[in-house]
């Protein structure tokens, strides 16, 4: 298997992993509250593993997506 497919299939196995959590955790909290979580944590994991360039330019591609984010398709998120 050639490393981007590797790394493509924990990608995907790492977001399904965190996505079954999240759903499970739903059933506790408010979506909202799952989904500021979801971003801090995210957003201080990148805030430690990369450098202040890397952090600036990870945030600057978020800011740049914004708008082609999807919701998801699953109506038991409201």
């Amino acid at each position: 298997m050639k490393d981007k497919d590797k790394e493509d299939k924990q990608l995907q196995e790492a977001f399904d992993d965190v996505f079954r959590y999240s759903l499970i955790m739903g059933l506790k909290f408010p979506w909202q509250m799952i989904a500021a979580t979801l971003v801090t944590i995210g957003l201080r994991i990148y805030k430690t593993v990369l450098d202040e360039e890397g952090y600036k330019g990870m945030t600057d591609s978020i800011e740049k997506n914004f708008d082609h984010i999807e919701p998801f398709k699953d109506e038991t998120l409201h």
